[in-house]
């Protein structure tokens, strides 16, 4: 084929156990025989040269009896192209060796790129004979994973029947349920949603189109993280995710500037400066574009302020209007534990206090992710904070409005999850 020489043996006898005999040696451009067998929603080119034997039964394989197959030889490939309607990009494989030992397959060298990620790979994979054999076979598999950069938003799939552009896919990243594969990953940098996370380190899983992250540890906006997380694709254009992030020290104002998500769950933090902690779970799902849908937020965890400048806080300055305390205005905020919880598209927040020039604050209530405020407090007065003043806060985040009275509010109204009816 295209002059180069390719023999292929093949003995398959029944189809109930099958006994296979499977020899190939020679080098096959790829592009040109899969126009003869074509797969729809699939397009394929390169080359592979074969030097492999196959010969056993499919009860063998099926059994774990891995001693009674005789599979040998290598594959190695170069230049091969996949392109699938799911992904927007194509897979290039620039080159690998496959060798094969009874139900195993070993990757050498395995150098591929996708889009602008780029990544290497070597293991191996396992259940082979079985998984070609058998309609509900896993492919089972334990790869390190090295990348110097990957773009996350690249592997957004998408539906063939409403394709977007390449340069605006719509999708969430599809996760095969046919696979129990393990991967130490390490990536350089990852982007994802105009985040850049560094130095990626972690282990993977990957079982029954679920993709969990054990341990995983990275840097975002310069503060070290580590993170447990699961995450499956329901469909092209819909996930669910659940994680446990712990970041002990981060820039408030630098997560406000880069992270898209902390500016639409902090709306108020725009001016805020300093250094808080976050120990948080939260779980929910996806929508096409990868990016949370608010009403399917739940989870709770802990806010923990080092040392910030409330510079600009409108629920501060506003309390210090309505009671004419001027030291209550853009103040410092130093050691304080803020717990909270998320549900229905609202974060409810235990009560806490602080300790403002002498003035003893406690604040307690929900606020919504549009802005809206149902806070209850107490501003305790010098010196011990014995006598304190009642508050109501109300309004939005944006024009809170306080008064100097107990909070008898009703709670904010919920927004719950809608059901998919498409």
């Amino acid at each position: 084929m295209g002059g180069e020489p390719f023999l292929l043996k093949a003995d398959i006898r029944n189809f109930d156990n099958v006994a296979y005999n499977i020899s190939s040696k020679g080098s096959i451009d790829i592009g040109k025989l899969y126009q003869l067998f074509a797969v729809k929603g699939y397009q394929v080119k390169g080359s592979i040269y074969t030097d492999v034997a196959f010969k056993g039964l499919q009860s063998d394989a099926m059994s774990g009896r891995y001693s009674k197959l005789n599979n040998s030889g290598r594959m190695v490939v170069k230049g091969l192209n996949l392109r699938s309607d799911l992904f927007p990009e194509p897979f290039l494989i620039k080159n690998g060796v496959f060798s094969f030992f009874q139900d195993k397959m070993k990757f050498e060298r395995f150098q591929a790129v996708y889009g602008k990620s780029d990544f290497s790979v070597n293991g191996y994979m396992s259940n082979i004979i079985n998984y070609v054999l058998a309609d509900n076979a896993k492919l089972t598999g334990n790869f390190n994973f090295l990348s110097n950069r990957i773009y996350a938003d690249e592997f957004m799939a998408y539906s063939n029947s409403a394709a977007p552009s390449s340069a605006a896919p719509a999708g969430v990243i599809m996760i095969p349920d046919n696979l129990n594969v393990k991967l130490s990953a390490n990536s350089a940098v990852v982007y994802y949603n105009d985040l850049e996370i560094k130095d990626a380190k972690g282990t993977m899983t990957l079982n029954n189109g679920t993709l969990s992250l054990i341990q995983t540890g990275f840097k975002l906006i310069g503060a070290p993280v580590t993170m447990d997380a699961t995450y499956k694709s329901l469909n092209p254009r819909s996930a669910t995710f659940n994680y446990h992030i712990l970041a002990s020290e981060f820039d408030v104002a630098r997560a406000y500037k880069e992270i898209r998500l902390f500016r639409e769950m902090a709306t108020s933090a725009s001016k805020v400066k300093g250094i808080i902690g976050l120990d948080y779970q939260l779980s929910g799902k996806l929508n096409q574009e990868m990016y949370p849908v608010f009403p399917t937020l739940k989870g709770g965890g802990v806010l923990s302020v080092k040392k910030v400048s409330l510079m600009g806080f409108k629920m501060m300055n506003a309390v210090s209007k309505a009671t004419g305390r001027d030291s209550l205005n853009n103040p410092d905020v130093s050691t304080v534990n803020i717990k909270t919880t998320i549900k229905n598209n609202i974060i409810t927040i235990e009560r806490f206090k602080m300790r403002i020039a002498g003035f003893r604050p406690r604040f307690e209530g929900q606020v919504s992710f549009d802005g809206r405020l149902n806070m209850s407090g107490r501003l305790g007065l010098p010196p011990f904070g014995i006598i304190g003043i009642p508050l109501s806060i109300t309004g939005t985040q944006e024009q809170p409005k306080v008064a100097l009275k107990r909070n008898k509010e009703g709670k904010l109204e919920e927004t719950e999850e809608q059901e998919d009816t498409k």
